[in-house]
């Protein structure tokens, strides 16, 4: 059976529920609004819940308790409730409610409830505590969502009353029998709530005589147990933590993520960024353990698009025929104009993914990241355009030639970089993965807008 530190310093007194209240939990109960109803009763004082209860009927009693949760918070109104309230609403429960229940109170206050009982039920239901008690050859985890925070934490966590002193917690860490996944210690109130953090360091300097509510850390980061997987990590690694406590939808504290449970997820994370970077798909098998026909089915899609592209910059080139036919020298310097540009936009293009993935980089960031993009890419373009045209005039000894690759170098590079930026957020955008903006798509996207730019340039400076 569960125990619970009991807090003896807490008065017996309670100030009076606000009449307001007492009539949102009628109201809600009337409607038949159970979600909201049990959200509400989650945040109030069992004491005020069983004074409530106690002014109705015990059958209209029964119904709302019910809608209490957690177990041991429904444990504690039954505690506060009147006797024969107490009795109605404990056998009207299903026997593995009561067991969930009372096993989460001291062993006295659970004989004091059972000694109130029918003889027969109280007979069932020391039975059936007893059997949950017993250590069971086969223990089902709860199932939860694959990919979520539940589906990471695990369950040896040291959490104590905030109540405890330093002294009684430094006792508790040197008795438990596990000490591996130990790195805070977490502090709940009475209803299991987290309530604060402390690191095992700052638990050995404190005062041995002071409480930990009065040295832990109330500002806590927290996730909840649907929180995806990435997330965590993100949080994680933001604020450098080596665990994450992990909450249900009441507040109660239920587990934790370690930093060694996020090694390998964050590992496959970013090997499948790198692969849709790469326009290799998402597929982490070992290449080695594929055959030919199943790797090609997992990259042709990704090279589809960049092929369209590419045939778009194909009938780009046709319409500038006159143009590339005229002046033959355009057609030297064409694979260094689009494969500058196309350099340049990769950089930028990981920046942008790196950064949404960390979460370092929102979508309130576009605009001032757009600026400061152009900023760099022009400049960039700038000093690889001088240098082109300085080189071209070298060879060929033709101004206009070096005028027009500067002047394409330098849009190139400096549009490749907004291209190259605002990918990422469009497929964020559209809810899709924003590292596919930074494979193929992106390279075939910045060719085609470089090839019209180079080829538009060379038709108006040589007004052919």
């Amino acid at each position: 059976m569960a125990m619970m530190v009991l807090d003896d310093n807490k008065p017996n007194s309670q100030p009076p529920l606000n009449t307001n209240i007492s009539e949102a939990i009628v109201r809600l109960h009337r409607r038949g609004a159970s979600v909201h109803l049990t959200q509400l009763l989650s945040k109030l004082k069992p004491i005020d819940i069983a004074k409530v209860l106690n002014n109705f009927p015990e059958h209209k009693a029964h119904e709302l308790f019910v809608s209490i949760a957690p177990p041991q918070h429904a444990a504690m109104v039954l505690m506060d409730l009147e006797r024969g309230h107490r009795q109605f609403v404990l056998t009207q429960s299903s026997i593995e409610k009561a067991v969930a229940m009372l096993d989460t109170l001291p062993v006295e206050a659970c004989q004091q409830v059972m000694a109130d009982l029918d003889e027969n039920y109280a007979k069932r239901l020391s039975e059936a505590i007893t059997k949950a008690n017993q250590p069971q050859e086969i223990e089902e985890p709860i199932a939860y969502k694959e990919g979520t925070a539940g589906s990471l934490m695990e369950t040896n966590i040291l959490a104590l009353p905030e109540s405890t002193t330093a002294a009684a917690a430094i006792l508790a860490v040197q008795e438990m029998s596990s000490h591996d996944s130990i790195f805070y210690l977490y502090v709940v109130d009475e209803m299991q709530h987290l309530t604060g953090v402390c690191s095992l360091r700052r638990l050995i300097l404190a005062e041995p005589d002071k409480t930990l509510k009065e040295f832990t850390n109330s500002r806590l980061v927290k996730v909840h147990i649907d929180t995806p997987q990435g997330v965590v990590s993100n949080l994680i690694s933001r604020y450098r933590l080596l665990a994450m406590p992990v909450v249900d939808e009441f507040g109660t504290l239920i587990g934790q993520i370690t930093i060694d449970n996020l090694i390998d997820i964050i590992q496959e994370e970013n090997t499948g960024s790198l692969m849709k970077m790469a326009g290799i798909g998402s597929n982490k098998n070992n290449v080695l353990d594929q055959s030919p026909f199943a790797i090609f089915k997992t990259r042709v899609p990704w090279l589809i698009t960049a092929f369209i592209a590419y045939l778009l910059v194909s009938a780009i080139l046709e319409g500038f025929e006159h143009t590339l036919a005229t002046v033959v020298q355009l057609a030297f310097f064409f694979p260094i104009v689009i494969g500058m540009s196309g350099n340049a936009g990769s950089q930028t293009g990981a920046v942008v993914v790196r950064g949404l993935a960390l979460g370092s980089i929102h979508d309130a960031h576009f605009f001032k990241l757009l600026f400061k993009e152009l900023g760099i890419n022009s400049i960039q373009g700038s000093f690889y355009g001088l240098c082109l045209a300085a080189a071209s005039y070298g060879l060929f000894f033709n101004p206009l030639l070096s005028i027009t690759l500067g002047i394409a170098m330098t849009l190139s590079i400096t549009f490749s970089g907004a291209i190259a930026m605002s990918l990422p957020f469009f497929f964020k955008k559209i809810g899709a993965d924003p590292a596919v903006a930074a494979g193929p798509l992106a390279l075939a996207f910045i060719d085609m807008v470089g090839s019209i730019n180079y080829l538009t340039v060379a038709f108006f400076v040589f007004k052919l």
